[in-house]
Parts: C-alpha cells; structure tokens; sequence
C-alpha cells in the first residue's frame, strides 16, 4: 500500500482543521443586548445542542425549547457532524493510496462532501432567518429597539460561521482536485490506448512489405 498526500487530500485535511473547529466553537450566531451595560449576549451554536436540556440560556429567539429554531441548531449539528465524517474518509482513503486505484468512488466521496458542506450555509441562514422572525414576533426587530423594555436586540454572525466557510472552500477545492485528477488519468489512459491500436495496425503492414521484399529476391532465381 502506497500513501500518497494528493492535492486533494491536503484540502480534506484542512476542511477536517476548519470544520472541528467551528464545531468546538460555539459562537455561531449572536443576539446583543446593547442597552445593558454588561454587554449580555445569547450565544448559539453547535455547541449549543449538545447539552441544550440543561443549558440555561434563553431560548426565546429560537421559539422556546421546541421552536423550529432550535430544531434549525439540531439539523446545523447533524450536517456539521455528517460533513466531518465524509470529510474524514474521504482523506483517509485517498491519503492510503486507494483513489489511485480507484478513482471514481473516492472523486464521488470528495464530490458528497462538498455538497454536503454547501448544505451548512443553508441550514445556517435558515436559522437566522427563523430567529429574526422569532425577534421580530417578541417586538424586537434584527436591529432595532424594543419599546416595551426599552431594550436594544441585535442579530449578529458569530465567527465559527467564518472558519466554516474556510471549511467549505477547501471540500470544494478537493472536489476540484479529485475531479481534474480523474480527467487526466482518463485522457492518460485513452491517449495509451490509441498508440497500442496504431502499433498494432502497423505491424501487418510492416510483416507484408518484408514477405514481399523477400519475394522480390527469390523470383529471379
């Protein structure tokens, strides 16, 4: 077994280092409270879902502990977590070697991975777009003041969606890398095959003008 550290392979490697880490990070989508001199903020995220039956903080932007909003944060773990694992096999398969052998299920693995990666940036903005409603239905708009409390709510991005996106830059860049690879090994391999066929249609020819050389020389005896 050959390993082998393709281009497409390092990309993998650097979307497993980006999206583990905006995993671990937990600041995916903030709502800032600017009016309170503290600086109290709601901070959502991956993170968030793991211990969401005890975690104290408020719930009310996603629409309480059954809203469509924490859903939302559950199916945003379970693409994060689902891209990490394709992510991961589709390194680890063509770091041994085995998308030289076989091309066409590790380009279709690197190929599922960036779209599954594609996938967070709508699960995300699905998200942030049920919490600025949920904002919007408690009097508080994504930027904007909220007359009943005199308090001031903003809808921010946090900056795990920034390593995220990292992330989804390098899977579709191994996809590149997987599919180009592929394309050369197959003008490779047909322009091969084309010189056997050429050496093969020449050598008759080749065995009939020596027969006829040999003829030549033999009739005037």
């Amino acid at each position: 077994m050959t390993l082998s550290l393709t281009p497409a392979a390092v990309c993998q490697c650097f979307t497993l280092v980006s999206l583990c880490t905006s995993i671990a990070d937990p600041n995916w989508i903030e709502v800032r409270n600017t009016s309170d001199p503290s600086g109290r903020q709601l901070i959502y995220g991956v993170a968030f879902t793991l211990h969401a039956a005890q975690n104290l903080t408020d719930t009310g932007p996603l629409g309480g502990s059954n809203g469509l909003g924490l859903w939302l944060l559950y199916a945003l773990a379970a693409v994060c977590y689902g891209t990490v694992l394709l992510s991961s096999s589709a390194f680890l398969l063509d770091f041994l070697g085995i998308g030289t052998a076989h091309p066409r299920p590790i380009g279709a693995l690197h190929v599922c991975t960036a779209v599954l990666s594609v996938a967070i940036l709508g699960v995300f903005s699905a998200c942030m777009f049920v919490i600025s409603r949920n904002l919007q239905k408690l009097g508080a708009p994504a930027k904007g003041s909220v007359s009943a409390d005199k308090r001031i709510l903003e809808l921010h991005v946090g900056e795990s969606l920034i390593i995220a996106i990292l992330g989804i830059i390098f899977s579709c860049s191994a996809a590149a890398f997987s599919l180009c690879s592929q394309s050369d090994r197959g003008g490779t391999s047909s322009r091969d095959c084309a010189v056997i066929e050429e050496g093969a249609d020449t050598e008759p020819l080749m065995g009939g003008a020596e027969r006829e050389e040999c003829v030549g020389e033999v009739s005037p005896d």
